[in-house]
């Protein structure tokens, strides 16, 4: 035996799915075209502009079922409360400029009122939807009989339309089932149906856009919802400059609690704006001192902007974010250990680049060493000069580039001395008279250098110049050509 409770919760279910559907009558070609017909309308009243926005009347239009669960939650349960609480909200939030996401809840209103008015909205399921499919097909949009705009004071004008538009649902339901389908009273109702339809979005947005009387009591929590609905159209269209509107835009409509800044913040950081979405972070956290959730939320900003510098090798700027995730939050688990092992990195690179910058100080004065004793002529001397300077370049790597531009020049103009030294020596050698000019560059050698003070210096001069003779020797003798 089913008890009265179980019979309310059936009733309750039957209504949900019946209520549900509300929303896909008519087809949408036709859902579109009585949107659109009804948008021209009203902007030809009293120039009201909303043709300006009709992309986003449209996309209120398109919108699926989960966005209307979301919009409407009582949708389904009592459709007339929903839109009459839909009417109010719009008409308090109602601004001299109409901003995008205005014209969108417009079309999604738009979409559930001409849905509504639809004929066959209660029918059996297979007969209704045969209708709108034909209806869709058939309809001629330009017999269409648009009607003066008028102003609903409350409900009840609209509840009759509802009656008249479902007055001949037994005859088109059965002529389907008879298989006369859409050509008696279907066909000839259908210009006067759609007109029906557009004339009742055409009057609910004239009421909303003319008129504040049923206004109503409209609460903080749905104007709240309203904006942070606001802003997530705004950040999901990625226009930078509507988004750093939407505060002012928004701010007197409702106080902003830090639970909607931090809101607006998560939809900003989703989207990708990070930088601004911490803003909204920091002024939920004026607001809210000890909202741990949003100190965890900036502090993790500032540990992904350092992870990102130090991946770029900007050791500097990853310092400066794990600092301030740090400051953010001084309990912040990986804070301070990787700001502690940036700081390390940064001091064995200032000392690897310090290493670099002797060793090309280094390079240059044997440079300048080896151009002075070739400005003697003492080759031997500024070969190997020269030779040790080369070396020393070669120690420079290519972490830093201005000291690694420093250390490829550096070898380039060494390298292209030596060679022109060598040539110079060659010359020199091959002056000498037969075939011994060997003993004779020999010589050269040894009086070029005279005047070396340094033992040892003199001993390194006098071996890389043994090398190089011996290597000019094997070479000149079939060729006269040195590398």
């Amino acid at each position: 035996m089913i008890n009265h409770r179980s019979i309310k919760i059936v009733s309750v279910v039957m209504t949900f799915f019946l209520g549900a559907t509300v929303c896909f009558a008519w087809g949408p070609r036709t859902q579109m075209a009585i949107v659109n017909t009804a948008l021209n309308l009203v902007s030809r009243e009293q120039g009201f502009p909303l043709t300006k926005l009709q992309n986003d009347i449209r996309a209120g239009v398109r919108v699926d079922d989960k966005v209307l669960a979301v919009l409407y939650p009582d949708l389904p349960m009592d459709t007339l409360r929903a839109i009459e609480n839909e009417i109010a909200l719009l008409t308090a939030v109602r601004r001299p400029t109409v901003d995008a996401y205005y014209a969108y809840r417009l079309g999604v209103l738009g979409k559930i009122v001409g849905s509504m008015t639809a004929p066959m909205r209660d029918a059996d399921a297979i007969e209704r939807d045969k209708y709108y499919a034909d209806a869709d097909a058939t309809v001629d949009f330009g017999a269409l009989r648009p009607a003066s705009r008028r102003v609903f004071e409350t409900m009840t004008p609209f509840e009759r339309i509802l009656r008249e538009a479902n007055s001949a649902n037994d005859l088109i339901q059965s002529e389907y089932r008879s298989g006369e389908g859409f050509k008696g009273a279907a066909a000839s109702r259908l210009a006067s149906d759609v007109s029906r339809s557009v004339n009742a979005v055409a009057d609910i947005w004239w009421t909303i856009v003319t008129s504040r009387t049923l206004a109503g009591n409209i609460s903080d929590t749905q104007l709240q919802r309203y904006v942070l609905k606001g802003y997530e159209y705004r950040i999901a269209r990625g226009n930078e400059e509507e988004i750093e509107a939407a505060e002012g835009y928004y701010a007197d409509l409702v106080s902003f609690t830090p639970d909607m800044h931090a809101g607006i913040g998560d939809m900003l950081y989703a989207a990708g704006f990070r930088e601004r979405a911490v803003r909204e972070y920091e002024t939920a956290l004026v607001a809210a001192p000890g909202r741990r959730d949003v100190v965890g939320k900036i502090s993790e900003y500032y540990m992904e902007v350092g992870e990102e510098a130090l991946n770029k090798n900007l050791l500097e700027e990853a310092r400066t974010g794990f600092e301030k995730a740090l400051a953010a939050n001084a309990l912040h688990p990986t804070a301070e250990q990787r700001r502690l092992e940036v700081v390390a990195l940064i001091s064995n690179r200032d000392v690897q680049q310090g290493e670099y910058r002797d060793a090309l100080k280094q390079g240059d004065d044997l440079r300048e060493l080896a151009e002075q004793e070739a400005s003697r002529s003492r080759y031997a001397e500024a070969i190997a000069l020269f030779q040790q300077s080369e070396s020393v370049y070669q120690l420079v790597g290519d972490e830093f580039p201005i000291e690694f531009q420093r250390r490829t020049r550096g070898l380039r103009d060494t390298r292209y001395r030596l060679m022109e030294l060598k040539k110079s020596l060659l010359s020199n050698a091959m002056s000498f008279s037969g075939a011994g000019f060997s003993a004779d560059t020999a010589k050269l050698i040894d009086e070029s250098s005279k005047g070396i003070e340094d033992k040892v210096f003199c001993a390194l001069i006098e071996e890389e110049y043994l090398a190089e003779i011996e290597r000019l020797t094997a070479q000149m003798q079939p060729l006269l050509v040195i590398e």
